[in-house]
């Protein structure tokens, strides 16, 4: 599985294709309007971050310290960067959800691990294309067999 991180300095594309059986409908809406998602969590992050700074106010040298450097960096802003200058097409289907770049320097797969999808149920292919591969279509076929099989074993083990 190919996982960009950070900026990329190339015209690098990528696709990707979900099982939707694999996704809860709030995953799913989140995926098919990650933008508006994105800004919701990073206005509220910034929200909860301002009501920190000014409790600490007085506290320039905690605002100083290499420790409140790294905090900030991992801050939403950062990890979701570019998450509105490089869009993603993303399509539905009745069973799958599928999407592609070709610029990829916002790492959808940050958004995928944030609202916890499981990473069994997805592939990652290079390549900016205008439809769902050959195999990924064989891919969600077999993860429907694996997803219906996973089902049926946890509907017994209860």
């Amino acid at each position: 599985m190919k996982i960009r991180n950070g900026f990329v300095s190339n015209s690098s594309s990528s696709s990707f294709i979900i099982l939707k059986d694999a996704l809860s409908k709030i995953q799913l809406n989140i995926i098919l309007d990650y933008q508006s998602y994105i800004e919701e969590l990073i206005k509220a992050d910034e929200e909860t971050n301002w009501k920190d700074a000014k409790k600490f106010n007085s506290d320039k040298e905690k605002y100083q310290s290499k420790e409140y450097e790294e905090q900030e960096y991992t801050r939403l802003k950062y990890i979701f960067e570019y998450y509105d200058t490089d869009p993603w097409r993303i399509e539905e289907s009745d069973e799958w959800i599928w999407g592609e770049t070709s610029m990829d320097n916002f790492d959808m797969s940050s958004l995928f691990n944030h609202i916890n999808i499981n990473g069994e149920y997805i592939m990652w292919d290079d390549g900016w294309i205008d439809f769902p591969t050959e195999s990924q279509l064989n891919f969600i076929k077999r993860m429907k067999k694996k997803y219906r099989k996973d089902k049926l074993k946890r509907i017994e083990d209860n």
